[in-house]
């Protein structure tokens, strides 16, 4: 039997105080491919973040490729992480350099110095993904599935026995989430342990394995292994029931039962049914007293209130505009002028025009130089 890569006991998973997950008991053997499965905030990426101890282990016991969570040093940590390959759902790719500088980022800083090394072992994990074409690509210039593999690429140059892989389908097509998978598939044959955090539950029919459901704040295996129940589909409702009318009945409806119930006291019901009355036979009574005379009276008060208001909105809806102002609406209502006054004020019109004429004459003579004397001049 292959030895235990991942096996914790009593673990307690907690996030900022909040406890995500609580009595977990997990056993992974190298070589093993699983699935890590449950709703949005479940705890699969708490989970997977305590494996490489980006969350630290409080209660329990845990050990994950030779480590001891409970009781790893920080100068441990990175020795940690180059045995767990890290797949991320958002690429975390170098934008401002291409695919091969990307890599041979990773393995500078993870200790590798000979760039003959360094070479070959970025050419032997592109060539592994399908993008060996692909070295002086921009991560801009590749799409999503390619990004993808180029993410898997960069967790497994360290050929680490372990891959963690948090939603790597989430932003990616299905067709090309099945190759992906596919791959991880044919790298776990190679003896690599994968686990994979995810929410499409129909590549667990396609590539079977372990499956781990996350819910209620504990993690558990489900056997056999299958889709979790606890999924985000919405629930058909429930088929309605067809009322079929009897035909005995005479309206064809179904007869109601008299449900009303009896009030104690009938003679404040008896006081209230005669007011009622009362009232609805004055009603009647003064409709039919009135008069023609008033209803005319009536008409006439409802179109003068009519006009008013419409006026009122005229008004408004002039104001509302800068070319009209208060003083326009004020001129359409000056009283009309008759034929007698508008001949008059075309007299006065002529005569200022006649005046207006004779003006400039004046002001030219007066702005003439004055005359010279000759006599005076001899």
């Amino acid at each position: 039997m292959a030895e235990s890569i991942i096996k914790m006991e009593g673990g307690v998973i907690r996030q900022q105080k909040n406890t995500i997950l609580k009595n977990v008991n997990i056993d992974i053997a190298s070589g093993e491919f699983v699935y890590l499965i449950g709703k949005v905030g479940s705890g699969k990426s708490s989970f997977l973040k305590t494996l490489y101890a980006e969350l630290p282990l409080e209660y329990g016991k845990a050990e994950v490729a030779g480590f001891q969570l409970k009781k790893i040093k920080k100068s441990q940590v990175p020795l940690l992480r180059r045995k767990c390959g890290i797949v991320f759902q958002d690429f975390k790719l170098l934008i401002d350099r291409n695919v091969y500088e990307n890599l041979e980022f990773v393995l500078k800083a993870t200790g590798w110095k000979n760039k003959k090394a360094i070479k070959e072992r970025i050419e032997t994990v592109l060539t592994k993904v399908g993008m060996s074409d692909k070295q002086t690509k921009m991560p801009h210039q590749l799409s999503g599935g390619e990004q993808q593999r180029i993410v898997l690429a960069r967790a497994l140059l360290n050929a680490p026995p372990l891959i963690l892989a948090d939603e790597p389908t989430g932003n990616i097509d299905p067709e090309t989430s099945y190759q992906l998978v596919e791959l991880l598939k044919e790298i776990c044959d190679t003896g690599k342990t994968i686990i994979i955090a995810t929410h499409q539950y129909d590549l667990i029919e396609k590539f079977p394995g372990r499956v781990f459901c996350c819910e209620h704040g504990e993690l558990y295996e489900k056997t056999p292994a299958k889709a979790c129940e606890c999924t985000d589909e919405v629930l058909p409702l429930p088929p309605v029931e067809e009322i079929i009318p009897d035909p005995s009945s005479e309206a064809g409806m179904i007869e109601t039962q008299n449900t009303e119930e009896v009030p104690e006291d009938t003679t404040t019901v008896n006081r209230e049914t005669e007011t009622v009355a009362a009232t609805e036979v004055t009603s009647q009574t003064t409709d039919l007293t009135e008069t023609p005379e008033q209803t005319e009276a009536e008409t006439e008060d409802k179109k003068t209130a009519e006009d008013s208001a419409e006026d009122i909105m005229t008004l408004i809806g002039k104001l509302d505009y800068p070319e009209i102002t208060a003083f326009d609406y004020e001129l359409d209502h000056l009283p009309e002028i008759k034929p007698e006054d508008q001949e008059v004020a075309a007299q006065e019109t002529s005569t200022t025009t006649e005046v207006q004429e004779e003006l400039p004459e004046k002001k030219e003579k007066q702005n003439l130089p004055p005359a010279l004397d000759v006599e005076l001049i001899d």
